[in-house]
């Protein structure tokens, strides 16, 4: 109970990041929006230090930090697809992707999957498909499916890294992602001639939403101590959160077909982890 509970404080931390990234976002592009945030997420981490600490070991951090190459990756597309397409399609895509290229690595290294695994697997995808093949936003779809795609990939390897992390760590192994996410993201927006500096009057809202991209990370660990399979599945609703930030402050259309299909595979998404 402990564990599912933060992980649904990290679903809603990712959600009302989507609030203030996406102003960020709108006002400049995304690689600033997710530069800015992957660098006040890293001092909300550190500041997280103050309170709990663990004994790193090297190994951990280095895992840490290649793991902070996926999510510099899957927050910068996730915000892309943010700008360029609806939440509905971004945000269930992302979160299916980035769930099950876990689970995928698990197979590979020749761990079995339950027939449930399976089931969840196929109720997913069928989500996936509802809400990716709605003609009513047909124009806008591939492009969000793309982003999604990418982000999801890029974030579900930064998690698949984190299996091999052992516990003593602690925030030492978050606050290395962090850094080395924001290290990668600063020549990219260099190269890109993007500024790293979010515009005068985000400032803040770019400070808010990375402390809740830094809390997001933190609150996950925290019940990943407690109970890892709870927290994952809890935290894989957080579409729900993104998708009403997108129709109730930015407008996203979302259709009924959508709808369904994103219950569809956030209960898949659900049950391939629960399996």
């Amino acid at each position: 109970m402990i564990g599912a509970a933060f992980g649904l404080g990290a679903a809603l931390l990712i959600g009302l990041g989507d609030l203030f990234g996406r102003r960020v976002s709108n006002r400049s592009s995304p690689i600033t929006s997710a530069t800015a945030m992957q660098g006040f997420g890293a001092v909300t981490v550190a500041l997280s230090l103050l309170i709990r600490r663990g004994t790193p070991e090297y190994s951990d951090l280095a895992l840490g930090a290649v793991s902070g190459l996926g999510f510099a990756t899957g927050l910068c597309c996730y915000y892309f697809g943010l700008k360029n397409t609806t939440s509905a399609v971004v945000a269930p895509v992302t979160a299916v992707i980035s769930t099950c290229v876990p689970f995928i690595w698990v197979l590979v290294i020749g761990q079995g999957v339950s027939q449930l695994t399976a089931i969840g697997v196929v109720v997913a995808l069928a989500g996936l498909v509802m809400v990716t093949t709605d003609g009513e936003v047909a124009g806008r779809i591939k492009s969000g499916v793309v982003w999604g795609l990418s982000s999801g990939l890029g974030y579900g390897f930064g998690v698949t890294v984190l299996l091999n992390v052992t516990a003593s760590g602690g925030t030492w192994v978050l606050l290395s992602q962090r850094l080395f996410a924001f290290a990668v993201m600063v020549p990219v927006a260099m190269t890109a001639r993007a500024a790293l500096s979010p515009p005068s009057g985000t400032r803040m809202t770019a400070l808010l939403g990375g402390v809740c991209a830094g809390s997001a990370s933190i609150t996950c660990f925290l019940g990943l101590q407690f109970d890892p399979l709870a927290t994952v599945v809890a935290m894989s609703l957080f579409p729900v959160f993104s998708i009403l930030v997108g129709w109730l402050v930015f407008k996203d259309q979302v259709s009924i077909r959508q709808v369904w299909g994103i219950a569809l595979a956030v209960i898949g998404t659900g049950v391939v982890v629960g399996g």
